[in-house]
């Protein structure tokens, strides 16, 4: 892999949710590769602490705090992007932060994910990708939950927004594939990160992936998109959820989802 991404794609990666958990792994990888990276994320702390832990890389490592939600989230990337050929952009962003019915919470806790997991993916999109139509060369990975396969109670509004990843690349991979742009849905199951566990979720042992696991096959997959659900339990997870009867799969997401945050599951019509 060292040499072979920064030849394919160019010097350049952008990291959105870049400084923990998946995010950071896609970073440590791309900087053994000696692609270049600029991490975005909210908070300052984490990013200063992902430059630290990449600061052994021969790569420059730029870091930018940034509100992926913010109104004027295209005007921050052209200046923060200026200058750079961007030949990578990653959008990890939107963890699921606790769980609850839809009525139950307030409608900005939706409305937020949904400027995080669907307008955050399609501006970032549509400010990087033209350059790399132009270049005819580029990848773009939006990563995705497995969250994403069927609606779910509890997770109504998260569901939503990531079936609405899924769908995104998986028409963006058939318009700028034939540009030499190459687009991967990522969907990510259980894994072991600083966002699940602040959402509550406390994995028994084995049983979720390693972030460095998931952004291995994320950027091995990267040309055979459109879509790949990372380590064998997931992939045949996501078959079975795919082929399922409807009622079937939203039945077993939301039993899922119960489980995951320790709440009762109600019993659905079969």
């Amino acid at each position: 892999m060292p040499n072979t991404l920064r030849d394919q794609y160019g010097p350049w990666a952008l990291i959105a949710g870049g400084s923990e958990g998946i995010g950071l792994a896609f970073a440590r990888q791309l900087a053994a590769a000696g692609v270049n990276l600029l991490l975005l994320a909210r908070r300052e702390q984490p990013l200063d602490a992902a430059r630290r832990a990449l600061a052994d890389f021969p790569v420059t490592v730029r870091t930018h705090a940034m509100d992926l939600t913010a109104a004027d989230m295209a005007r921050q990337l052209a200046g923060i992007t200026a200058g750079l050929e961007i030949g990578l952009a990653i959008y990890n962003a939107g963890a699921m932060h606790g769980a609850a019915h839809f009525l139950d919470a307030p409608l900005d806790k939706a409305l937020q994910l949904v400027a995080l997991n669907c307008t955050g993916p399609l501006t970032l999109v549509h400010q990087l990708a033209r350059p790399m139509r132009e270049r005819g060369r580029g990848g773009i990975i939006l990563l995705s939950s497995g969250a994403g396969l069927a609606g779910g109670g509890y997770i109504a509004a998260y569901a939503a927004t990531k079936a609405f990843d899924i769908v995104l690349a998986e028409g963006l991979w058939a318009e700028l594939q034939p540009h030499g742009v190459h687009v991967l849905g990522l969907i990510a199951g259980a894994t072991d990160t600083p966002a699940m566990a602040s959402a509550g979720i406390d994995f028994a042992p084995g049983e979720a992936m390693d972030p460095e696991d998931v952004a291995r096959e994320g950027l091995e997959q990267l040309p055979h998109g459109p879509v790949h659900a990372a380590g064998a339990q997931n992939r045949a997870a996501a078959a079975f959820m795919r082929g399922a009867e409807r009622r079937q799969a939203v039945a077993l997401m939301t039993a899922g989802s119960a489980a995951l945050f320790g709440l009762p599951a109600p019993e659905l019509p079969a």
